[in-house]
């Protein structure tokens, strides 16, 4: 299932792969899962192994969407049909906003192959001044917060929901407290949350990802939740935090 794409040699991020591929070789840092309730993890090709993908599910269930993948390929189905659209996104640890961004459009319908081809051409489109230090990230990472913590990175949240977003630049937040709304915003091809930490976001062209665990989450193991502490979800994974 492909969320957000990022493709070798282009700007899909702001030059994601040639810049933001270089990994900090700090400690994995500790924080908690930017969301509660039930999702899917996705850590897809293209990616770097510590940034992760989350769309939502309903209790006890295991489609992303109403109707099931089969009908993200065949139609077009509202955003309003993913099960995590507009679910609270929340911080994952303590901090300052240092970037934020809102009001780009979500997309309203998704199909599979329509944005795939979408965020393909996006991908070469998005080709941002190197030297403007405040470069509008929003047509590839849509609507999104950063959170400096004073462990030393700034965690990314992106693609929320337009006009969601419910703190500004400067502001002191907590763990725990809501940021925005889950969306489809930016180069997205279905309503998910992006997920990473990066090592400073002064110079976008010049950061580092940075290696991260989660504190506590619960992972399904096809017969009953089991309690996984200072790691990471698994591509596919059923989620669970209370």
């Amino acid at each position: 299932m492909a969320l957000t794409i990022t493709f070798r040699g282009t700007y899909s991020w702001w030059c994601y792969d040639k810049y933001c591929k270089m990994e900090s070789t700090c400690p994995p840092k500790t924080v908690d899962v930017p969301l509660k309730g039930e999702w899917k993890c996705f850590s897809l090709p293209g990616h770097h192994p510590y940034a992760l993908d989350f769309a939502g599910l309903l209790a006890d269930k295991s489609q992303v969407c109403r109707g099931g993948l089969l009908r993200y390929a065949v139609s077009s189905v509202p955003v309003s049909d993913w099960h995590g659209w507009s679910r609270p996104i929340v911080s994952p640890c303590d901090g300052v906003v240092r970037r934020v961004g809102d009001f780009w459009p979500d997309r309203t319908h998704v199909n599979f192959f329509r944005e795939l081809f979408s965020a393909y051409l996006q991908s070469f489109r998005f080709r941002p001044d190197l030297g403007d230090p405040n470069i509008d990230l929003r047509p590839n990472i849509g609507n999104f917060v950063m959170i400096q913590s004073g462990s030393g990175f700034v965690a990314l949240l992106a693609h929320l929901r337009a006009g969601s977003v419910k703190v500004q630049l400067g502001q002191r937040v907590r763990a725990g407290q809501v940021l925005g709304e889950l969306g489809c915003s930016g180069n997205s091809t279905a309503p998910h949350l992006h997920f990473n930490l990066f090592d400073q976001v002064d110079d976008l062209f010049k950061t580092q990802i940075v290696p991260f665990r989660f504190h506590r989450f619960e992972r399904w193991n096809k017969t009953h939740w089991e309690v996984f502490e200072n790691t990471l979800p698994r591509n596919g994974d059923r989620i669970r935090v209370l």
